[in-house]
């Protein structure tokens, strides 16, 4: 009985310190991760808005909008020149591998950029051509009053990404316009 108690006494003690380590690290490693997160993302919007434009993220009420994940300010020197919308859907791969991209608009009301960030879970060849310069040529440059053409073969994926650039169109025209 003495062994049982000295066992469970030890085994108490292990896990304590066990979950101590963790928690020291994950506190110390945080915010690394974060930092590197944030530095992703904006390379990310670079690549859309290229000419030294500032980013500032918004909290513009996006619970009502599935597909959006974040919202973009780029300005310069204090001009808002438009938004970025960080959308998420789910295309043939299924929802454990969304397709993730940003999709830029001007303030005239035009579509300044379009960037896939992870289209991983979508077959190549098909769905993967969401991500293609052919399918980008057909968004960057429309108004936001025209439609989407999506892409014969990957009508899923391509069907959700629209759905998703109709939806930050949505937000845009209701907070920004």
């Amino acid at each position: 009985m003495n062994k049982i108690i000295k066992l469970t006494l030890f085994l108490a003690v292990v896990a304590g310190l066990s979950g101590a380590a963790l928690s020291f690290v994950y506190q110390m490693t945080d915010p690394i991760i974060q930092e590197a997160a944030i530095a992703s993302e904006k390379e990310n919007l670079v690549k859309i808005y290229n000419s030294g434009e500032e980013f500032k993220a918004l909290d513009t009420g996006l619970a009502d909008y599935t597909a959006l994940q974040g919202c973009y300010e780029a300005s310069s020197g204090g001009t808002v020149k438009g938004y970025v919308y960080k959308c998420s859907v789910t295309g043939y791969g299924g929802a454990s591998t969304p397709i993730v991209y940003l999709i830029a608009l001007d303030k005239d009301g035009t579509y300044k950029g379009y960037e896939v960030i992870d289209c991983s879970g979508e077959t190549s060849g098909f769905g993967s051509k969401v991500a293609e310069e052919g399918f980008k040529s057909g968004i960057v440059g429309k108004s936001i009053d025209e439609s989407i053409d999506v892409i014969s073969g990957a009508t899923i994926s391509s069907s959700a990404v629209v759905d998703g650039i109709n939806q930050a169109t949505e937000h845009y025209n209701a907070n920004f316009k």
